[in-house]
């Protein structure tokens, strides 16, 4: 059968046509994926680097070789598209994805070159000494600061205040002193706070969390420090998640803390010198289930509305001055005589019972 030779010239065009329409379409795959693989470091954040490894003995950060890109370099993240670096973490904790690291000196500088920083992490490492450089302030994008079980020392700086971005400050376990600033209440994105287990002394500033959206949860940890004065009364409009001031010095009264419709899963307020009256408080039923207020001079009684914190799967109310029945249901059932001991008068399970 002959074929109509228009017919012929109308298939051979298409045949063409659709050549190169795959053609185009391998070139564009080709291109997009160059365009979208990842981005050698960029030239200032390399030099910056550069300076902080130099501050350190040298071979501490052995595969940072300036021929290299250093986005591959051991505690690096860059952003894959722009080569930036986004990220420093150096951590000796269990979960750490490299070869232990020591640092041992003073946090250089030269951190504050790295303008694009989203998330700083210096954790279990106990050389690492002195206080924070001033330069920290120039990281106008910084997110995380996280710094954990080192001996950094010195004051907790001011100028962390100017970090617009900040919204997680974790300076815990190491060895800072003095007051806690009461400039860090102008961050408006902070909602996460730990300077547990430091020296901290003076009282706990009101403007902390006072900027901070009030339906975003807030994260507090002042645990085993030296403060001490009142709680602010301006944290009732807090909406806390947690909140720790265990083992501190603080006195008075912490009943706005509590309330029913609070989202407070945490509140552990022990070994302070806190005096108030819990006959009254109500306590956040929906997700609490971890309370401390034991090693106080917290007196009344126990509101049977605690048994509707269903989630309840810690309390100690020992070492009080607590009287009255013990509420019985509930959750309580799994709780100890301990739980309770060495208050001026209360009774029933799992305490002796009352005589009336």
């Amino acid at each position: 059968m002959l074929l109509n030779p228009h017919h012929s010239h109308i298939s051979t065009t298409t045949m063409d046509t659709k050549m190169c329409r795959v053609l185009g379409h391998a070139i564009a795959v080709l291109f997009l994926s160059t365009s979208l693989a990842s981005a050698a470091c960029n030239k200032d954040d390399l030099k910056a680097l550069l300076s902080f490894n130099s501050s350190f003995p040298p071979r501490t950060l052995y595969n940072w070789i300036d021929t290299e890109d250093c986005c591959s370099w051991d505690g690096i993240y860059c952003d894959d598209g722009t080569g930036r670096v986004t990220s420093l973490l150096f951590s000796n904790d269990d979960f750490n994805d490299f070869d232990p690291i020591d640092l041992v000196g003073r946090m250089p500088p030269s951190v504050g070159d790295l303008s694009e920083l989203v998330d700083i992490r210096f954790s279990t490492l106990p050389n690492l000494v002195g206080p924070l450089p001033r330069q920290l302030s120039k990281l106008k994008k910084l997110k995380t600061i996280n710094i954990y079980n080192t001996n950094l020392s010195g004051p907790i700086p001011s100028f962390l205040s100017q970090l617009p971005a900040l919204e997680r400050l974790d300076m815990s376990a190491s060895q800072f002193t003095g007051s806690i600033p009461p400039s860090l209440g102008s961050l408006a994105k902070l909602r996460y706070v730990d300077l547990s287990r430091n020296g901290l002394t003076g009282s706990v500033p009101p403007s902390l969390f006072s900027r901070l959206d009030r339906s975003a949860l807030a994260t507090l940890n002042l645990r085993q420090n030296k403060l001490a004065g009142a709680v602010p009364r301006s944290f009732a409009s807090v909406a806390f998640g947690g909140i720790d001031l265990h083992e501190n010095r603080l006195t008075g009264d912490a009943r706005f803390l509590f309330g029913k419709s609070k989202p407070a899963t945490s509140i552990d307020l022990a070994q302070n010198k806190l005096s108030f009256d819990l006959t009254d408080v109500e306590y956040p039923v929906g997700n609490l289930d971890y309370l401390d207020v034991s090693h106080n001079e917290i007196h009344g009684s126990i509101s049977e509305q605690i048994k509707e914190a269903t989630k309840l799967s810690y309390l100690d109310m020992s070492y009080n001055m607590l009287c009255g029945r013990i509420p019985s249901g509930g959750s309580f059932g799994n709780i100890s005589s301990r739980d309770f001991s060495h208050n001026k008068c209360l009774c029933g399970t799992p305490l002796p019972p009352c005589k009336n």
